[in-house]
């Protein structure tokens, strides 16, 4: 019985020796898993802040961006309205020009034919016209 005796307790020992073994294998993966755990964690951590940073860059800039619309969109507003002021002020500018070319127009006519009525051929007597009436 020595001879089974002695190789069960050298199975047992290496049984034992094996699940030892085992255990420390077990651990290690515990720790090494509660490490990763711990990093994945930070990363986490780390970026749902930068997550936030962003979220927050990016909401400042959707702002300006809407002031800078809502600017040129003020702007353009104020351009339309001084292009069609001024567009009116031509026009009516225009419209005056042309009256004054009418009027300027009937003036030089008139002074044409007071000039040719200077220039008609006079009476026997040599007076002119005006002259006649005038008397």
């Amino acid at each position: 019985m020595t001879t089974k005796g002695s190789m069960s307790s050298d199975n047992v020992d290496d049984l034992r020796e094996r699940m030892r073994l085992l255990q420390h294998d077990r651990r290690a993966n515990i720790d090494l898993l509660e490490t990763n755990k711990v990093s994945n964690e930070n990363e986490i951590r780390r970026l749902k802040e930068e997550n936030e940073k962003l979220r927050i860059k990016m909401s400042d800039l959707q702002k300006r961006v809407e002031l800078d619309h809502e600017s040129n969109q003020f702007d353009l507003k104020s351009m339309k309205k001084l292009v069609l002021q001024k567009r009116s002020e031509y026009d009516a500018q225009k419209a005056s020009r042309n009256k004054s070319d009418v009027i300027l127009k009937k003036l030089k006519d008139e002074a044409k034919a007071c000039r040719l009525e200077e220039e008609k051929p006079t009476r026997a007597d040599g007076l002119h016209p005006k002259q006649i009436d005038a008397k």
